[in-house]
């Protein structure tokens, strides 16, 4: 029996980066809305998974 698919999305920071550099990762880039106002610009985000996805989801 196989292990758990895990998919997590972070901040992507360099710190990030090193904890989760074991696993797949890929960056998207997003703008965050908090009480229908919008972030300044886009921000990093990281999609990490412990085992490959299927196409387009990494």
């Amino acid at each position: 029996m196989g292990s758990a698919h895990r998919l997590l999305s972070i901040n992507d920071t360099p710190e990030i980066r090193e904890v989760f550099s074991a696993f797949l990762s890929d960056e998207v880039r997003l703008s965050y809305t908090v009480g229908r106002k919008a972030s300044a610009g886009k921000v990093g985000e990281l999609i990490i998974s412990n085992r490959e996805a299927p196409a387009g989801l990494l």
